[in-house]
């Protein structure tokens, strides 16, 4: 079976204007909209006729397995950057130049990209040199994200025909945008952690070690997370998991607000438990009282937002404590649960598509 360079288009959000915005502006933005959607066409198009170019396919390997954003993945305006001194790719950067330039205006700034899923797998699995991988890549799939279908978790896949024109190939899921080469052309997301740091290093899963109760003024980690669902989460074609942790004591004062470094789907994949070695506190009773209060994000970006809680009381007759967390409007609320000082430190407590526990050293 040949092996396919896969490029994925990624959906466009754009946003309506309000009530107050007058009909010409209105007219102006759906006219900018469609001029778009026509260059994304286009300018997926070039893409794919340009990665029948071995050095470029080098080139956006090299970049993507860099993370400079944090994910694998480089963006239209490095690739701008590379070849505008090119004269033989002069038409194809001007264009490029008019996707960046149009999409950003409607984005508010966010830049146009491109992720490559099996960047990962080549960075684990393969000691070849670059110049080998991107010699290897053969005939080219784009993946159109405007019909990405969340039941399936898959899109459907084109490739060029003979005449330059998008056919169709198949239905592309994640184990196949792993395994084989897929584009996706999407957009940075804004507000987000871009850091990796420390994602290729082993989780340290030392559950079974801790103490089974707790006692007053012990350290106390938390931070470990086991995602049921990732799908449901994170969509394959956003890449990387961002995870934020909110903590707060019996009274609502916020503890701890972290929000953690990118990592890599293959953590999270099959049910497995990863530990980022969070540390919550000292827990004494007469500072934060007999029980927590947890809640978990997946962070996504967007304009400024905030979601709003009650905190039940954790013991019958207690009193309800409202608190207001700071968010963007992108971000995935997966709940939020109470940890009680009385419980056993194995306990395990399920919120939203992911459990969640606690431990000592």
């Amino acid at each position: 079976m040949k092996n396919y360079l896969i490029f994925f288009i990624v959906v466009f959000v754009f946003y309506g204007c309000d009530n107050q915005t007058e009909s010409s502006s209105v007219n102006s933005n759906h006219n900018l909209e469609k001029e778009i959607v026509e260059l994304k066409k286009k300018t997926t198009i070039s893409i794919l006729k340009m990665s029948k170019n071995k050095s470029f396919k080098e080139f956006v390997l090299k970049e993507c397995l860099k993370q400079e954003h944090g994910d694998y993945n480089v963006y239209l305006s490095k690739i701008i950057e590379e070849y505008e001194d090119k004269s033989a790719y002069k038409d194809f950067v001007n264009e490029l130049k008019n996707y960046v330039e149009k999409v950003k205006m409607v984005n508010g700034g966010l830049e146009p990209l491109i992720f490559y899923p099996r960047a990962e797998t080549i960075e684990e699995k393969s000691n070849q040199k670059l110049s080998k991988v991107a010699e290897q890549l053969a005939q080219i799939i784009s993946v159109d994200g405007d019909v990405y279908n969340p039941e399936t978790y898959s899109a459907p896949g084109y490739v060029l025909d003979s005449n330059g024109d998008l056919a169709f190939f198949d239905n592309i899921t994640e184990e196949y945008a792993w395994e084989n080469d897929v584009w996706v052309i999407g957009l940075d997301e804004m507000g987000v952690n871009m850091s990796s740091a420390g994602d290729d290093l082993l989780t340290a899963q030392t559950f079974v070690s801790s103490p089974p109760s707790r006692f007053d003024g012990q350290p106390e980690y938390g931070g470990i997370i086991q995602v049921t669902d990732l799908n449901e989460i994170e969509p394959w074609i956003a890449g990387k998991l961002e995870f934020r942790i909110i903590i707060f004591d019996s009274k609502g004062v916020k503890v701890k607000d972290k929000e953690f470094d990118k990592r890599k789907r293959s953590h999270f994949r099959n049910n497995k438990w990863y530990d980022y070695g969070f540390f919550v506190a000292d827990w004494n009773t007469s500072t934060f009282g007999n029980w927590m209060t947890e809640k978990w994000m997946e962070v996504d970006g967007g304009n400024s937002n905030a979601f709003i809680y009650t905190i039940p009381p954790a013991v019958p007759g207690g009193v309800s404590v409202s608190v207001t967390v700071p968010s963007k409007d992108r971000d995935d609320d997966l709940g939020l649960t109470i940890v009680q000082f009385t419980e056993p430190i194995s306990q395990v407590y399920n919120l939203s598509h992911i459990n969640i526990k606690r431990k000592h050293l």
